[in-house]
C-alpha cells in the first residue's frame, strides 16, 4: 500500500513530464501514446461497468471506457483512474482490472486499497494540489461577495452563488465533475458544505 503522499508524488512526477499548460486531462493522448497504451471506448452490456485496464495476450495494454458515460468529468476521472492502475503497477499483480461504478469513486474513500489508490491518483492527476489551490483561492479573493478570502463555507445563502461561479469555472478548467471537485477542495480544507 502506498500513502496518499507517495501517490501524489508519482502524479506530480508524471505531470512535470507531460503537463505544459491547461488541464491534466488534455495529456491523456500523449501519455498513452508514449506508454503504448491503446484507448478504446466500448459498448458495455452493463451500465455498472465504467472502465478497465487490461493486457492482451500479445502484451498490448488497453484502457477501455464505457461509451455510455455522458458526463465528460466522469469519463476523465475513469481514464485517470485506469492510468492510476498502470502507473501504480497494479497491472503487475493482476492481468486485468475491470472497474465498476461503485469502485471508481470521485467523491470519497473506497474500501478496496487498490481501487482507493487509483481513485486518489485520479484526483491528484486531474486536480494537482498547487494548481487547484492557487486557482480556487485566486477566484475567491476576486469575488466581491466573499467575506473570507481563504476558505468557503457554502450554505443555502449568498455563499452558494459564490460557489456556483467558482465551481463552473474549475470544472471546465480541470475537466472534472462537481462531485470530484467538491471532494478535492474539501480534502484540501478549502471548502465545507452545509448540505450534501
Amino acid at each position: 500500500m502506498r500513502t496518499n503522499k507517495e501517490i501524489e508524488q508519482i502524479t506530480n512526477n508524471i505531470l512535470t513530464q507531460y503537463l505544459k499548460k491547461g488541464g491534466s486531462y488534455k495529456t491523456f493522448e500523449q501519455i498513452m501514446a508514449d506508454k503504448n497504451i491503446k484507448f478504446r471506448e466500448i459498448k458495455a452490456d452493463s451500465t455498472a461497468f465504467v472502465g478497465a485496464l487490461t493486457k492482451a495476450n500479445n502484451g498490448q495494454v488497453y484502457i477501455m471506457v464505457n461509451n455510455s458515460i455522458d458526463n465528460s468529468g466522469r469519463k476523465n476521472f475513469t481514464i485517470a483512474h485506469e492510468l492510476g492502475h498502470y502507473f501504480l503497477s497494479h497491472s503487475l499483480k493482476q492481468g486485468t482490472f475491470y472497474c465498476f461504478d461503485n469502485q471508481i469513486v470521485e467523491e470519497g474513500i473506497y474500501k478496496d486499497p487498490i481501487e482507493q489508490e487509483a481513485n486518489h491518483f485520479a484526483t491528484c492527476f486531474l486536480m494537482p494540489e498547487q494548481k487547484i489551490k492557487s486557482a480556487f483561492l485566486s477566484m475567491l479573493r476576486y469575488s466581491k461577495k466573499a467575506k473570507i478570502k481563504d476558505y468557503l463555507y457554502v450554505k443555502n445563502d449568498y455563499t452558494f452563488g459564490i460557489w456556483k461561479g467558482i465551481k463552473d469555472d474549475l470544472m471546465k478548467r480541470y475537466g472534472v465533475s462537481e462531485a470530484a471537485l467538491r471532494y478535492r477542495l474539501q480534502q484540501l480544507n478549502l471548502v465545507k458544505f452545509e448540505f450534501v
